[in-house]
């Protein structure tokens, strides 16, 4: 999985500096990711860092941007119900630590993933690929942390499968299984939220 989204031609020092901050606040979080570890990444200066982008925190606004314009780029190219899937695709750790750290730069990124999801959800209902939830606000929701859960736990499920890429390989079936056919065979879970009656015998809905 890639935490950087680098043209093979824009290999300038700048962009190289953008992709090793997009990996190290991946890796380490924003506090513990120094300015001097990322110029090491990108092969560059602790000073040239800093002569292209001043502060840690501009850098970290200049990763957002480049998530932001990726975003974009994807919404004005592909389908609604792709974006969200190539977003976590490409910045998937990235964008799993920069909202487990909090702050107003993380709602933002989470505001964005949110109204991501929703297109996503409004596009495969007016396709009729995609069953629409009761609350579909909350279902883009559910979305976005079942895409960026996983990537929070990379060192968990690397422990458990052997690396980290078997693990999503891994979890790409159940996945897929959850989201095609469901889990429950009846509607016990729908019953507990007091949303629909269900048959105390049976546990039908009604």
């Amino acid at each position: 999985m890639r935490t950087a989204s680098i043209s093979d031609g824009d290999l300038t020092a700048r962009a190289r500096i953008i992709a090793a901050a997009l990996d190290r606040f991946a890796e380490r979080g924003y506090d513990a990711a120094s300015l001097r570890d990322i110029a090491a990444h990108a092969g560059v200066s602790t000073a040239l860092v800093t002569h292209h982008f001043g502060t840690k925190q501009a850098l970290r606004e200049e990763c957002d941007a480049r998530v932001a314009r990726f975003i974009a780029e994807k919404q004005d190219a592909a389908a609604a119900s792709d974006v969200l899937g190539e977003v976590l695709g490409t910045f998937g750790p990235y964008l799993a630590r920069m909202l487990a750290d909090g702050g107003a730069a993380s709602d933002a990124l989470f505001t964005r993933l949110r109204q991501v999801a929703r297109a996503s959800i409004d596009d495969g209902s007016a396709s009729g690929w995609l069953r629409s939830s009761r609350d579909p606000d909350a279902q883009a929701v559910v979305l976005v942390l079942l895409g960026v859960a996983p990537l929070l736990l990379l060192d968990r499920l690397a422990a458990w499968a052997g690396d980290a890429r078997a693990a999503l390989a891994r979890l790409a079936v159940p996945l897929a299984e959850l989201y095609t056919d469901g889990l429950m065979t009846d509607g016990r879970l729908l019953a507990a939220t007091g949303l629909i009656p269900v048959d105390p015998i049976t546990q039908e809905s009604r």
